[in-house]
């Protein structure tokens, strides 16, 4: 009898160390003034025995097929056209935790620079003893304050796993759902898959500049106030770099880039952290 229960924890344990996809459907409202507008993204949570790695299916399968295709181009051309719809998902960050000290931190691109954003901030939960069936996981709640939101929290100990989408750990089991008091962001678990080979929670190719919050914080004012200073001189290997056409030095191109992205930085009022630029 002592084999056998022998058996069934180390078959248990052998199936949580395997490599697993937790895949979460996110819902968020990205501008405040227009709350009907509601985007969904399909994300995932690859983790493995030395970390996990949180990002968007759409996001990385358009990036991969953009990447085939412009080499494509240098390799025939000598030159680029980036078209504006190669690139398509709306959550352009990654967020990689290394276990089992939960390291945390989010990647993502401003202009034409990778940022490795490390993240100091510790999620007190407050865990309830309220419990709720949340798909096919038996739940339990927890709230927190954190990156200017509060944050309620369904985790389940039924999935052994201190993790959840974005930023969010530190509960004695996977967050199988979470959203804000009012309902603007939303994740919550779909479905879980095996992942065959090693994961590799490494994010860009490119070298990432290594930043903390509060030098993100400067990064991201400079970026807002003037968002084509890297367009501006933007060239790769040597190649000329065509966008939409036209040509990515002249003045009119960046005057047109300027307005298109401020519009759109004006219109993202509501990120999931509200606290990243004040």
């Amino acid at each position: 009898m002592r084999k056998i229960f022998l058996l069934f924890v180390l078959l248990g344990t052998l199936a949580i160390a395997q490599n697993k996809r937790f895949i979460y459907e996110y819902k968020f409202i990205p501008d405040s003034t227009n709350v009907a507008d509601v985007k969904t993204e399909m994300m995932f949570l690859d983790t493995s025995k030395d970390g996990s790695k949180y990002y968007s299916y759409t996001v990385f399968n358009s990036d991969s097929a953009m990447k085939v295709d412009l080499e494509k181009q240098l390799a025939a051309t000598g030159s680029i056209n980036v078209r504006s719809d190669m690139r398509k998902g709306d959550v352009r960050y990654s967020v990689t935790k290394t276990y089992p000290d939960y390291k945390t931190n989010i990647h993502r691109r401003l202009s034409m620079d990778a940022y490795s954003v490390s993240e100091d901030r510790k999620i007190n939960w407050k865990i309830s003893s309220e419990k709720e069936k949340i798909g096919e996981w038996n739940a339990q709640k927890a709230e927190a304050d954190f990156a200017g939101r509060h944050w309620t929290a369904w985790f389940s100990t039924e999935i052994p796993i201190q993790d959840g989408p974005y930023k969010f750990h530190g509960l004695p089991g996977l967050i199988v759902k979470i959203e804000d008091k009012t309902g603007s962001h939303k994740m919550e678990l779909k479905g879980i898959k095996n992942i065959k080979g090693n994961l590799d929670i490494n994010v860009f190719e490119a070298k990432e500049i290594a930043i903390n919050s509060k030098q993100f914080q400067k990064v991201m004012k400079e970026y807002e106030n003037d968002p084509t200073k890297g367009i501006k001189q933007m060239q790769m290997g040597g190649a000329t770099i065509i966008m939409t056409g036209k040509d990515a030095n002249s003045t009119k191109f960046a005057k047109e880039q300027e307005e298109r992205l401020k519009a759109q930085i004006k219109k993202d009022n509501n990120r999931i952290e509200l606290d990243i630029v004040k």
